[in-house]
């Protein structure tokens, strides 16, 4: 496999205070790789500084062995990575198959200014109506976004992160909120929609952790402690001592 996302030596602080310290991480192509730690370790900063939405204070960032360290999250998203935040991001007040074909208007090159032409393109609709029918939502097509639940609004969110065509998706606490049979739900969601592309996820969810992920890498106090499978991960006298805890089976 080739790498489709690679981070060196990557660095952020808050004035004097250091929140990264030298972060070095590869995500392999087709891989599903989970970003773990404590609260506070660092791992939403790295999300907003792979997706654009902030700048490293030093070290680098490439996609597809592209530079996107200083990238706008636009750009960012138009060379095929996608993100999802850990609060759902729909338009309530749209319909759940005009909130794709938004995120098809924003996905084309011209962006919005081209939501014109992405509403009367002869694909468009047939895009969406995939998509639809890929996230389970196609019974819900003309129902107001806001209508649906929790779990539908997120699996919504999925589906919003990937009609565009993105080949790198950053997933942020998927199965947050959600009780044990909705979380089961998404995780094969997520398992089915990512088959073909590359997945980075934080979540604190260990079970859907260790049940999805190729690859963990567990980050403590903005450093990378370790990587490995989940097999490793579980072993790791290290790991177990900064977050798993001696509890977690083998």
């Amino acid at each position: 496999m080739s790498a489709a996302l690679v981070l060196r030596g990557v660095e952020k602080r808050a004035g004097a205070t250091p929140i990264l310290r030298g972060v070095d991480l590869v995500i392999e192509r087709g891989e599903r790789h989970a970003l773990i730690g404590p609260n506070g370790a660092g791992k939403s900063t790295l999300f907003n500084l792979i997706a654009g939405a902030d700048r490293p204070s030093a070290g680098r960032i490439e996609l597809n062995g592209e530079n996107i360290t200083r990238l706008t999250p636009e750009a960012v998203s138009r060379r095929g990575l996608a993100r999802s935040f850990q609060t759902t991001r729909v338009f309530g007040g749209l319909s759940v198959f005009d909130n794709l074909r938004c995120a098809l208007s924003f996905a084309s090159p011209g962006g919005r200014s081209s939501w014109r032409l992405w509403r009367d393109a002869p694909d468009s609709d047939a895009r969406a109506a995939q998509m639809l029918d890929a996230i389970g939502l196609t019974a819900r097509r003309d129902e107001f976004a806001g209508t649906l639940s929790y779990a539908e609004q997120r699996a919504l969110d999925l589906g919003l992160a990937l009609v565009g065509g993105a080949h790198t998706v950053l997933l942020d606490e998927p199965t947050a909120g959600m009780n044990r049979a909705e979380a089961a739900r998404a995780i094969e969601l997520i398992r089915t929609m990512m088959a073909q592309r590359t997945l980075l996820m934080v979540e604190h969810d260990m079970e859907a952790v260790f049940g999805l992920a190729d690859r963990i890498s567990v980050l403590v106090q903005g450093r990378v402690l370790a990587t490995g499978t989940p097999t490793e991960i579980r072993a790791n006298a290290a790991v177990r001592a900064a977050y798993l805890g001696d509890g977690w089976p083998l």
